[in-house]
């Protein structure tokens, strides 16, 4: 997981990003640790099965992608490897990956991209685990939507100032905002939409990355709970991305979020669906979800990080019939997975949803029932 091909080289282990299963590569030794290795690829002697021509020209050097030498059902079934890889090896949960979702496109699906501008006042990312901006080729950046794309190779170089950070996004009418220009001023938030429902969404604020996959995720985790729930409780709510779509099959939602921005947004969703059935709570989960009195049906999805000793506590304690955990980081599923094991759960299914194509990223949806 995060990109790096494993291999061993004289007794130690050694991770070097940009390699396929099957490789035989050269590589330059860029930090060492007692017992591992990490490389950067130098040629490659025999290349894998896997391998293909990235699509991109400054594959390699700019740190926005990581799988695009490898074909799409590779990409796939790697994710799907690691998930369950990881969940037995830190978990110590061994569990049949229910199934995958694909995307659509392999590119194209990213509604929002935060890029850097560097000294010459040209856009692109950081080079991988570096602070160099590599420019955009021509074509841009893959993962966006060509809207997107068109809309920043079309920035006059005025625009732009030399050292700056510009987010981009696009709304549910296809229209490119961008925050960080000189030239311009930025709305104040953006509508977006998934399920069914609209989103009012603050530049900075969280919302789900992928446009081409967002209602299929939401599908995947309505499909889950076992029987009809009357109290749901969501955990890490944002914007209430889960949250309003399930109030449609709960008596009563609540959401949690201590972000200020993604509450705002939470409570202008709110009002602009109708979803007369959700509270939002502009609170820290760690302390106010002692402050639940019930929930039969906990959603969290909380961040990288994964859900912090007093959240679990918390949790257990509630004693929730069903959660659906989601996760963007297999190792801290794997270990909330374990401690909810633990505390008399039991993990009754994992699927996976390819949301990153092209990145080592990957979402995963746990299902875990009381005993």
């Amino acid at each position: 997981y995060g990109g790096l091909g494993l291999a061993h080289f004289e007794d130690r282990t050694l991770f070097i990003p940009f390699t396929a299963p099957g490789d035989r590569v050269f590589f330059e030794t860029t930090s060492e640790k007692k017992k591992c290795l990490f490389g950067l690829p130098a040629g490659i002697e025999t290349p894998s099965p896997s391998r293909v021509e990235p699509e991109c020209p400054v594959f390699g050097r700019c740190g926005g992608c990581h799988m695009l030498h490898m074909g799409y059902d590779d990409e796939l079934s790697i994710k799907r490897d690691t998930v369950a890889e990881t969940l037995e090896r830190i978990g110590r949960i061994r569990i049949e990956i229910s199934g995958v979702t694909p995307c659509p496109s392999r590119f194209g699906y990213r509604n929002n991209t935060l890029f850097r501008v560097d000294e010459k006042g040209k856009p692109g990312f950081l080079r991988h685990e570096s602070s160099e901006v590599v420019p955009f080729p021509e074509a841009v950046f893959l993962l966006l939507p060509e809207e997107m794309r068109r809309a920043i190779s079309a920035l006059p170089a005025e625009s732009l100032e030399p050292g700056s950070e510009v987010r981009v996004r696009i709304d549910r009418y296809g229209t490119v905002h961008f925050w960080g220009l000189i030239d311009r001023v930025s709305p104040p938030d953006l509508l977006m939409e998934a399920g069914g429902f609209q989103f009012p969404v603050m530049p900075e604020s969280f919302f789900q990355v992928n446009r081409l996959l967002n209602d299929a995720l939401l599908e995947k985790a309505l499909s889950l709970p076992a029987k009809t729930r009357r109290n749901l409780l969501d955990l890490y709510c944002g914007c209430g991305f889960f949250t309003l779509p399930f109030s449609a099959i709960v008596e009563k939602a609540v959401g949690i979020e201590r972000d200020p921005g993604s509450y705002r947004s939470a409570m202008a969703a709110k009002r602009l669906n109708a979803a007369g059935k959700v509270t939002f709570r502009n609170e820290i989960v760690e302390k106010e979800i002692f402050r639940v009195r019930e929930a039969d049906l906990v959603i969290t999805d909380p961040p990288r990080s994964g859900m912090p000793a007093a959240a679990m506590k918390g949790l257990v304690k509630l004693r929730p019939e069903e959660i659906i955990m989601i996760s963007c980081e297999p190792p801290t599923f794997s270990r909330d997975a374990a401690k909810l094991i633990e505390s008399g759960y039991i993990l009754s299914s994992v699927h996976v949803v390819d949301m990153f194509p092209g990145t080592y990223h990957v979402e995963t949806i746990g299902h875990f029932l009381r005993s």
